[in-house]
């Protein structure tokens, strides 16, 4: 949204997702996204892949959750 100047008002008006649910998206404030949204970002974005969207950014402490003890 950054790079193409565009604010949040304007992605949900478009994409027909709710403002808040644009703007926990935006600054990262969710547990599930699901394929609805997903499918509605892509399209308004022109991205090929869910990972032209989102962006995940682990911390030591999400490791030694996954694998049950120390990395």
């Amino acid at each position: 949204m950054d790079a193409q100047e565009i604010d949040q008002k304007t992605v949900a008006k478009e994409t027909g997702l709710s403002p808040t649910t644009v703007g926990k998206l935006y600054r990262g404030h969710f547990n599930r996204i699901d394929n609805h949204t997903v499918m509605s970002l892509c399209r308004f974005f022109e991205l090929k892949t869910i990972s032209d969207l989102i962006e995940i950014q682990w911390e030591d402490e999400d490791f030694k959750v996954a694998t049950g003890g120390e990395s």
